[in-house]
Order: C-alpha cells, then structure tokens, then sequence
C-alpha cells in the first residue's frame, strides 16, 4: 500500500472517536478491516492512550485454536499456528486437521481389523455361541489362530503403512513451504 493510501487512511480514522477505535480493535474483525487498518488504529491509539489493550482473536484465530486447543501439538504444528507469515495457497490449521483425521483413520483401520479377525476365529465364535469346547478341539484352533493373527497383522500393515507415510510426507511438505517463507 502506499504511503499516500495509508497516510489517507490514518486521517480518515484519526477523526473517529477512540471508543470507535477501541471497538474496532477489540472486535479485531479482518474481514472488514484489512491489515493496514489495525496498523493505523494501533497507531492513533498508542498516541491517544499510551498502551494497546488486546485484541480478541480474529475469527479464523478463534476457528484454528477452538480446534487444536485439546491436541497436544507438535513443536513443528505450534511454530506454524503461531507463525504471522501464514501461506497464501491453504490455511495451516486445515492442513493438520487433515493430518488429524488421516492418524484418526489409520488407528480405526487398526481396530475394525482386530475386531473382524476375532470375528473370524472359529474359536471365539463357538464361545459366543456358548459352545465348549475340550483341550483338543482348542488345540485344533491354534493353526487358524495363527493364520489370523497373520492376516490381520498383514492388513493393518498394508493400510496403516501409507497413511502414516502420507502424514509425513505432508508435514515434509508443510515444513519445507515453512523454511522456504522463511529464507525469502
């Protein structure tokens, strides 16, 4: 923005009274003020009173800490939230809830795994059943308890394997992105 734009700017608000201002401030809305305002507000209100109070979150702040305020976050994921250089192309905090669900996906991948090859045991299903069965017939299961664990583990391995990769790959990406804002 020019200085002749911002200077305009700072005249227009240094007419508005400062409970105007404050509100402006505080309601931190930058969807209707841009960047440049709040820089201009800060500065008329430091001149009039001294100290800056603070500001509420902005609502994109607010919908990004509402939703990682309970995850324990990464070193990296806090560095990204916190930086003021956010990417242009996509919103950080959507990136790691996509990052979230793609964990979230993989532990329950895990669990609907476990779960139907219990299911498939023939063992567990005459317990259900209420079926006993004598030391011997047990012994018959343990070859289809192996096989089971097998498979189930082969599976879990096949599913859980890529989406952990996918992760990282795009944390790599993110961080890489980050570093690069960063050398520029």
């Amino acid at each position: 923005m020019s200085n002749e734009r911002r200077q305009q700017m700072y005249n227009e608000l240094n007419l508005r009274e400062t409970e105007d201002l404050l509100d402006i401030w505080y309601r931190n809305d930058h969807e209707e003020w841009s960047d440049t305002a709040f820089e201009v507000i800060k500065e008329i209100l430091s001149k009039r009173r001294g100290e800056i109070p603070p500001q509420e979150l902005s609502s994109e702040e607010q919908q990004s800490e509402e939703s990682f305020e309970d995850n324990d976050l990464d070193e990296w994921e806090a560095k990204l939230l916190a930086d003021e250089n956010q990417p242009e192309l996509y919103e950080t905090g959507e990136f790691l809830r996509i990052k979230d669900n793609i964990d979230k996906v993989a532990f329950a991948a895990i669990i609907v795994y476990i779960l139907l090859g219990l299911l498939n045991i023939s063992f567990i299903r005459m317990l259900f059943q209420g079926i006993i069965l004598s030391p011997s017939e047990i012994a018959k299961t343990v070859p289809d308890i192996l096989f089971t664990i097998i498979s189930v583990s082969f599976r879990i391995a096949i599913t859980y394997t890529p989406l952990k990769a996918l992760t990282q790959i795009l944390r790599i990406l993110m961080e890489m992105e980050f570093r690069s804002r960063k050398a520029s």
